[in-house]
C-alpha cells in the first residue's frame, strides 16, 4: 500500500487482500514516520462512562434470567414470558439499530449516548410503578423494549468509539473493555438477583380430617349400641410461606437498578463529543455517505461471512434463559446465579487478555478467534452431554462446562468487532457493527420463539447451541482476511497480490465542536 499526499488530502492506494494469511508472519508494531497523532486523558472518562452503559444495559436486559423461579410465583408468568421478555428487546434492536448508526455517524457519539441512557432510565423506571400482576406484566415487557432501543448505542458503538478516541495500538483493548463491561452486567445480574430476591419457600401443612363414628342402633335385636373405630386421614400439602417477601425483594431490585440509571445519565452529560483532533489518520477518513454504506454492506460477502460468525452462535438467547434451561435437572435459581456469574467474569478476563494481545501481535485476529471459538464448542458440548447423561451428570461439571464455555466465547467475541470494522473499511464502525449485531438478534429472536411452542421442553436449546458454533466456526475458517484500516494508519508497504485496487481519500479534518 502507498500513501501519496495531495494537496488537503491523501490518496490511499489500497491492495484488497484476500490472502492475508501469508502475510501475517511479523507484527506491525510501529510506524517507520513520526505521528502527529495526538491523544487525550479524558478518552479515558469516555470509555468509562460508555463501558457503565453497556454494563447496566445488559444487566437491565438480563434482570429475569437468575430469578426465574420467584418471579413465576409472584406474576404468575410461565417460562414462555421469559423468552419474550428477551425477543422484545432483541425485535426493538433489530428495528431500531439502523437508524441508530445514522444517528451516531450524523449527530455525535454524545447525542446519541444521551438519548440511551435516557431510554434506560425511563425503560427502569416504569418497572418500579406497581407490582399488580397484569399490569406489571405490560410493563416489563415495556421495559424490556425501551431497554432494546437503548443497547443499540452501546451495542454498535464500541468500535467507533475506540477509533474516535484511541490509537490504532489501543484500539482493541478499548473495544473489549466496552464489550467485557457488558459481560460484567451480565455477571452482575447472576450474582445481584438471586442475593436479593429469595427463593420460593414452602411449609409442609398436614390437615387432619375427622369423620364422625357411625352409630348402628340394634336395640331391636341385642339391646346393645355398636361404635366404629374412630378414623383420621391425613393429605400433606406444600404452603407458600415468603410470598410477600419475595414481592418485596423484586420491587427493591427494580428501584435498585432504576437508581443506577439515574447516576449514569447524570454521567452521560458531562460526556464529550469527540476529541479536538482525530487519534489516527483512519478517524479523520472521510467515510462513506450513509445509504452507500448499507448497500456497500449487504454486497460485501466479508462483511456477510463476519457479520453470521457473530451472529448464528445463540449463546446470548441462551444464556438469558439459563434458569429455565438448569430447571429441569433441579439446580436451584441461587445456584443458577452462581454459575452464570462465574461464566462472565471467566469471560471479562478472557475478553481483555485476548484484546490487549491483539493490539500487541496485530493481524492474528482470525487466527486467535478460531482457537477461542473452537474450545468453546467444546466446553457446550460437554455439557450437552451431562444433560442428556451420555456423560454421567453431576453439579460439579456443569459449573465447570459453563465457566469454561463462557471464558471462550466471550474472550474472542470483541475481536469480530474489530474484524467487522476491517471489513467494512471506509464504512463507518457504527453501521458495520450495528449490521453484526443485528444479525445475531435476529437469530436470538427465532431461537426464543420456539419456547413458545408448548411442551418442547429445554433439550434442544443445548444441541441448537452446540450445532451454531460448529457452523460459525466453518464460516470463520472461509473468512477472507483483511486489515485495510490499519493499514492506513500504520503506513505499510504491501507487496502486490493480483487483486483489484480499492482507492480511498482520508481528509485530516481537525474537530472544532469538540
Amino acid at each position: 500500500m502507498s500513501v501519496r499526499e495531495r494537496s488537503d488530502a491523501l490518496n490511499v492506494t489500497v491492495q484488497n487482500d484476500v490472502d492475508a494469511a501469508n502475510n501475517e508472519g511479523q507484527p506491525f508494531f510501529q510506524n517507520k514516520e513520526k505521528s502527529t497523532d495526538k491523544i487525550y486523558k479524558r478518552r479515558w472518562y469516555v470509555l468509562a462512562v460508555f463501558g457503565l452503559a453497556s454494563f447496566l444495559q445488559a444487566a437491565v436486559w438480563n434482570t429475569w434470567a437468575t430469578i426465574t423461579k420467584s418471579a413465576e410465583v409472584v406474576f404468575g408468568w410461565e417460562d414462555s414470558q421469559f423468552g419474550m421478555f428477551v425477543n422484545w428487546g432483541n425485535a426493538a434492536y433489530i428495528i431500531t439499530v439502523f437508524p441508530a448508526s445514522y444517528f451516531m455517524d450524523t449527530k455525535g457519539l454524545r447525542v446519541s449516548f444521551l438519548i440511551c441512557t435516557a431510554l434506560i432510565l425511563v425503560g427502569t423506571g416504569v418497572r418500579c410503578i406497581t407490582h399488580e400482576p397484569t399490569y406489571a406484566t405490560w410493563l416489563m415487557n415495556l421495559c424490556a423494549v425501551l431497554n432494546g432501543i437503548a443497547g443499540t448505542v452501546p451495542g454498535a458503538g464500541p468500535a467507533q468509539v475506540a477509533n474516535t478516541w484511541f490509537p490504532p495500538n489501543q484500539r482493541a483493548s478499548a473495544t473489549a473493555v466496552i464489550y467485557v463491561c457488558n459481560f460484567l452486567g451480565s455477571a452482575m445480574a447472576f450474582l445481584i438477583g438471586p442475593q436479593l430476591v429469595d427463593s420460593p419457600k414452602y411449609e409442609s401443612k398436614t390437615p387432619v380430617q375427622n369423620y364422625t363414628p357411625t352409630i348402628i342402633s340394634l336395640e331391636e335385636n341385642l339391646g346393645v349400641t355398636i361404635k366404629d373405630n374412630f378414623r383420621n386421614t391425613s393429605n400433606s400439602t406444600q404452603e407458600l410461606i415468603n410470598f410477600t417477601k419475595m414481592r418485596q425483594d423484586i420491587m427493591h431490585f427494580m428501584y435498585y437498578e432504576f437508581a443506577v440509571a439515574g447516576l449514569l445519565f447524570l454521567g452521560s452529560l458531562l460526556m464529550p463529543a469527540k476529541p479536538p483532533t482525530p487519534p489516527s489518520v483512519s478517524a479523520s477518513t472521510q467515510r462513506v455517505e450513509y445509504r452507500k454504506a448499507l448497500k456497500n454492506i449487504v454486497q460485501s460477502k466479508a462483511v456477510w461471512c463476519i457479520g453470521l460468525v457473530y451472529g448464528i452462535p445463540v449463546y446470548g438467547a441462551w444464556g438469558s434463559v439459563l434458569g429455565v434451561i438448569l430447571k429441569p435437572v433441579g439446580i436451584g435459581q441461587t445456584e443458577v446465579g452462581w454459575i452464570g456469574f462465574y461464566s462472565m467474569i471467566a469471560g471479562c478476563v478472557a475478553g481483555l487478555a485476548v484484546g490487549r494481545f491483539s493490539d500487541m501481535f496485530m493481524k492474528h485476529m482470525k487466527l486467535i478467534s478460531m482457537v477461542m471459538l473452537a474450545a468453546a464448542g467444546v466446553s457446550f458440548l460437554w455439557f450437552t452431554l451431562l444433560r442428556v447423561q451420555i456423560i454421567p451428570f453431576s453439579t460439579e461439571q456443569v459449573y465447570i462446562s459453563i465457566i469454561f464455555g463462557g471464558m471462550f466465547f466471550n474472550g474472542f467475541t470483541p475481536l469480530l468487532y474489530e474484524l467487522g470494522a476491517e471489513a467494512a473499511f471506509p464504512v463507518s464502525e457504527g453501521v458495520a457493527c450495528g449490521f453484526l449485531t443485528c444479525l445475531s438478534s435476529i437469530i436470538g429472536i427465532l431461537y426464543l420463539l420456539v419456547l413458545q411452542i408448548p411442551n418442547i421442553g429445554t433439550a434442544w436449546m443445548n444441541w441448537t447451541l452446540v450445532g451454531s458454533i460448529g457452523v460459525s466456526l466453518t464460516l470463520l475458517f472461509i473468512f477472507p482476511e483483511r486489515y485495510t484500516r490499519t493499514d492506513i494508519d500504520l503506513n505499510v508497504n504491501k507487496t502486490e497480490t493480483g487483486q483489484p485496487e480499492t482507492t480511498i481519500v482520508v481528509k485530516q479534518n481537525v474537530y472544532k465542536d469538540a
